[in-house]
């Protein structure tokens, strides 16, 4: 299992978020993914970060947000030395307009999907746990065919999660489903300079169906992501691409959502 070494921000419960503060919050989590449903040694983790301002979340991967920094100092030499992330996607939570957009970068392929927020329904518990220095309370729901556990902080009192939980009065700190196949766990939270605001100006909209349709493709010909006007890529360099990333593909089989 691949481990990363991250660096503890220091914290100060409810001060540390207000609704009158302008600035906006970084929280870093831990998410732990176990990559084939059957097979309980194939556990990874990456760092995601969950950008939160009074209107607007982001979350993304660590890495998406180094390389995304990379691009905008016009640099693009220092990407080869990041290692890609399997979550190549950020999920904006638009808390003021109902909304829900999700970036999608299949490399020549840039799609963006616009829904409502999902509205889960959860149950909380009378259960308390400290995580890091801040009590927190017990809640459950079920989300795209999984059953979840979750963690929020009432002194954090904006509702917001992980990936696209939202909807508790408070943070939520840590979430996992109850095979523990997906778990999110923060590590760290701190104030950021930098504004939280909707970035899919190179995003061509699509439909959840048609991009199922699209991933079903690139799963049964991976090279399509390939396809280049510029680039000439002969047939048997392509060819050698799907075998390659066929078999590298085959055993991961667990989604976070399973409906």
């Amino acid at each position: 299992m691949k481990k990363s070494i991250y660096t503890l921000f220091l914290f100060f419960p409810i001060l540390l978020f207000s609704q009158q503060s302008n600035n906006p919050l970084r929280i870093t989590y831990e998410l732990s993914f176990q990559i084939d449903s059957l097979d309980q040694s194939s556990v990874d983790t990456e760092y995601m970060y969950l950008d939160v301002d009074d209107k607007v979340s982001v979350f993304r991967s660590q890495t998406t947000h180094l390389k995304d920094s990379i691009l905008s100092s016009k640099n693009p030499r220092a990407l080869f030395g990041i290692q890609k992330s399997k979550f190549r996607y950020k999920i904006y939570k638009d808390r003021k307009n109902d909304e829900l957009i999700c970036l999608y970068d299949f490399t020549t392929f840039k799609y963006k999907t616009e829904n409502k927020l999902p509205q889960l329904v959860w149950k909380i518990e009378n259960s308390k746990k400290n995580i890091m220095g801040y009590e927190t309370t017990l809640a459950r729901t079920h989300f795209k065919g999984r059953d979840y556990e979750a963690w929020f902080a009432p002194n954090l009192p904006v509702p917001e999660g992980p990936y696209k939980f939202n909807g508790l009065p408070g943070m939520i700190l840590e979430v996992y489903d109850s095979k523990n196949h997906y778990h999110f766990t923060a590590k760290g939270i701190e104030k950021i300079k930098v504004s939280v605001n909707v970035a899919d100006q190179d995003y061509t909209r699509i439909s959840d169906a048609n991009l199922d349709l699209f991933r079903k493709k690139i799963k049964e010909k991976p090279s399509l992501i390939l396809n280049n006007p510029g680039i000439h890529i002969p047939k048997e360099g392509l060819d050698k691409y799907d075998r390659n990333q066929r078999a590298r593909l085959k055993n991961q089989n667990n989604p976070i959502e399973l409906e």
